[in-house]
C-alpha cells in the first residue's frame, strides 16, 4: 500500500512534500546556533513552573523562595507554584526535583548545606549535588550567629571562649538535629578551638531557640530566625560564623577574627534546575533572578532574614558548590558527624 502504479505520477502533496524536506534542513543547519537558542529562551516560560522548596514553610529557604516565586511569576506572567518538600535534611525534595523532566518547569529552592554537606552526613544518598542538577544561581548567603542565653556573663566573643575553656564539658547548644548546619558549626567551634561543648539536638532551631530564652542551653548557631531577639536585646549576638562581617550587624566580629581562626560555616540558600536542562533555559531563569535581586523590595525581603544577597552564574555557583562539597566533606569526616 502507498506505492505509484507503474507509470503513474506521485501524488502532488507526497512530491511538494519531498521538495520542501530539504529546504527546512538546509534552513535549520545554516541558522546560527545564537538564534536558535534565543528562539528556545523566549519561548519559555509556557506553562506553569514548580519551585519545590525542600525544607517546611517559615524558615529562611521557605522565605526566600517565596518571595523568589512571587517576582518570577511577574516576570514570565505564569504562575509559579511553591510546594514544601520537607524531609531528610532536604533529600526528599532534592531527588524529587534530580528526578523530574529537565524542562525548566521544575526547579529546586534548597539550603547549600543540602547540597554540599547531606552527601557527607548519610550512608546511603539517592541524588548527587554534582551530577544530578543544573545550577542556576546562589540566592543568598546564611552566616550562623553566635547567641547565648541572657544570663551568660560573657559580653564578647573572646570572654565566651575563655569561659568555655574555664567551664569544658558543662556548657550546651542546641541544634536543629545531628547533621544540621548549627550542629556542624558547634563541631567546627570544639575543634578549631580546642574545646568542649555538649550538642543537644532538637527537632528544629525554634524549639532550640525557645530553650535558649528560658536558660535551658547556654548558646546556639543561629541562622537567622532569632534576628528579632537579638534586636531586642532579648538574646546576645556575639560573633558571626562566615568569613566576613555582615551588613546587617558591622560592628559584630567574625570568630576567625575575634577568637577561632578558620571558622567558616556559612552556605548559601540557591536555586537550581535537573541535570539536562537546556543551557539557554538555564540563562534566562538567571538573567531574570538576577534582575530581581537588584531590586531594593526583593534584596531588603533578603536582609530581613539575616542573609546577604548574592545572584551569581551558574558558572561561579557551580565552582563554588565543587569546592564547598570538597571542603563540608573533609570536615565532616574527620569530625566523625552523622546524621539522623
Amino acid at each position: 500500500m502507498g506505492r505509484c502504479l507503474p507509470g503513474a505520477r506521485p501524488a502532488r502533496g507526497n512530491r511538494s512534500r519531498r521538495i520542501a524536506a530539504p529546504w527546512v534542513l538546509a534552513i535549520l543547519l545554516l541558522a546560527p546556533p545564537a538564534a536558535l537558542a534565543q528562539g528556545a529562551a523566549e519561548a519559555y516560560a509556557s506553562r506553569a513552573i514548580r519551585l519545590v522548596v525542600n525544607f517546611a514553610p517559615g524558615g529562611t529557604v521557605d522565605v526566600i523562595g517565596r518571595s523568589l516565586a512571587q517576582k518570577l511569576a511577574e516576570a514570565f506572567a505564569q504562575p509559579v507554584v511553591v510546594e514544601n518538600r520537607p524531609g531528610a535534611n532536604g533529600n526528599i525534595g532534592a531527588e524529587l526535583v534530580a528526578r523530574s523532566r529537565a524542562d525548566g518547569y521544575t526547579l529546586l529552592m534548597t539550603s547549600g548545606g543540602a547540597l554540599t554537606n547531606n552527601p557527607h552526613l548519610y550512608r546511603s544518598m539517592t541524588v548527587d549535588p554534582l551530577r544530578d542538577f543544573a545550577p542556576i544561581s546562589e540566592i543568598a548567603r546564611i552566616s550562623p550567629l553566635l547567641v547565648v542565653r541572657p544570663s551568660l556573663p560573657v559580653k564578647s566573643a573572646s570572654e565566651f571562649l575563655a569561659y568555655v575553656r574555664a567551664n569544658p564539658g558543662r556548657l550546651s547548644y542546641g541544634s536543629a538535629g545531628n547533621g544540621s548546619g548549627p550542629h556542624i558549626s558547634g563541631e567546627m567551634l570544639n575543634r578549631l578551638a580546642n574545646v568542649s561543648v555538649v550538642h543537644v539536638p532538637y527537632k528544629g532551631l525554634g524549639p532550640a531557640l525557645g530553650d535558649l530564652l528560658a536558660g535551658q542551653i547556654d548558646f546556639m548557631f543561629d541562622g537567622g530566625g532569632a534576628i528579632s531577639q537579638i534586636r531586642s536585646g532579648k538574646i546576645a549576638l556575639l560573633a558571626v560564623g562566615s568569613g566576613a562581617r555582615l551588613a546587617q550587624f558591622p560592628d559584630t566580629p567574625t570568630l576567625n577574627e575575634a577568637a577561632v581562626p578558620g571558622f567558616n560555616n556559612d552556605s548559601a540558600h540557591a536555586l537550581l534546575a535537573p541535570a539536562g536542562t537546556p543551557g539557554e533555559v538555564i540563562g534566562r531563569l538567571h538573567r531574570e533572578v538576577a534582575r530581581i535581586l537588584r531590586t531594593p523590595e526583593i534584596a531588603e525581603r533578603i536582609r530581613a532574614t539575616g542573609a546577604e544577597v548574592i545572584g551569581n552564574a551558574p558558572e561561579e555557583f557551580a565552582a563554588n558548590l565543587r569546592a564547598e562539597h570538597q571542603r563540608m566533606g573533609r570536615f565532616i569526616r574527620e569530625a566523625g558527624i552523622r546524621s539522623d
